[in-house]
């Protein structure tokens, strides 16, 4: 069999089947399947006209193939009725949808499962949300600190450091290192040490220094004012909460004195 000689200009070929394509909107991943499609129908003309096609022809070729297209995407987007039986049995489509209603076990058996390795306190807060109820700052943050898979958070912390200090204080023991102290909360080495570091940063900084030895308590999870561990759930001590509350108590009756007066 010989094949015919194709007197074709494959260039304007494919500018026509390119321009077809981008001006019918065909879709991103069909588009070089379609410009072969044209080029193929183009050919398959050609043969019938003798190897030559005019660029008319091309034109029209180009937009068979893309009626073609449409019909066959159509057809294939055609939605079927629910009232049709699934081939080879009798049971409609209708009554193979899924019910919104319906309990699914597997989510129930999985939900179990995960719930059974969560902290107690995370299942607790599940709860409390699942109420409505709001969350205290505490609580949001030891969340927050859970779901970005911290397993300690700062409060957590502040509640060790919290219990360590008050049982090695019950036993006599420096709070720093553990070693005997008798009355008082650091051995004479840790009160030498913390008074060689208060000379240190101390000089010629004034404001800078207590700004700097607050950040460093405040950091440790220590009460800013005075650097005593505070109550779990509290960033300042008892003492320096109650100095506060007196001295804006006396702010205040002072302010309205004024107001008054």
């Amino acid at each position: 069999m010989v094949m015919p000689a194709y007197k074709l200009d494959w260039e304007l070929c494919r500018k026509i089947a390119k321009r077809v394509c981008y001006r019918a909107g065909i879709r991103w991943d069909d588009k070089e399947d379609f410009v072969q499609d044209v080029l193929a129908e183009m050919m398959e003309r050609a043969r019938r006209d003798s190897g030559g096609l005019s660029t008319e022809e091309m034109w029209r070729a180009a937009r068979c193939v893309r009626s073609r297209y449409w019909r066959t995407y159509t057809k294939a987007r055609r939605n079927s009725s629910l009232n049709e039986l699934i081939p080879d049995t009798t049971i409609e489509l209708s009554e193979t949808v899924a019910d919104d209603k319906a309990l699914d076990l597997d989510a129930l058996l999985d939900a179990k499962s995960r719930l059974e390795h969560l902290p107690p306190g995370i299942v607790a807060l599940g709860k409390k949300l699942e109420r409505g109820d709001p969350l205290t700052a505490n609580q949001r943050l030891y969340l927050s600190c859970f779901q970005k898979g911290e397993t300690k958070t700062k409060s957590s912390r502040r509640v060790t450091d919290y219990n360590r200090y008050h049982r090695l204080r019950t036993k006599g023991l420096c709070a720093t290192c553990g070693k005997e102290s008798g009355n008082l909360s650091h051995c004479p080495a840790c009160q030498e040490r913390y008074r060689i570091f208060q000379k240190k940063y101390r000089e010629n900084k004034g404001q800078a220094w207590t700004n700097t030895l607050r950040d460093y308590w405040r950091k440790q999870g220590r009460c800013p004012r005075c650097g005593v561990i505070p109550e779990p759930g509290y960033k300042t001590c008892s003492t320096c909460r109650a100095k506060n509350r007196k001295y804006l108590v006396a702010y205040y009756m002072k302010k309205r004195a004024k107001i008054t007066g």
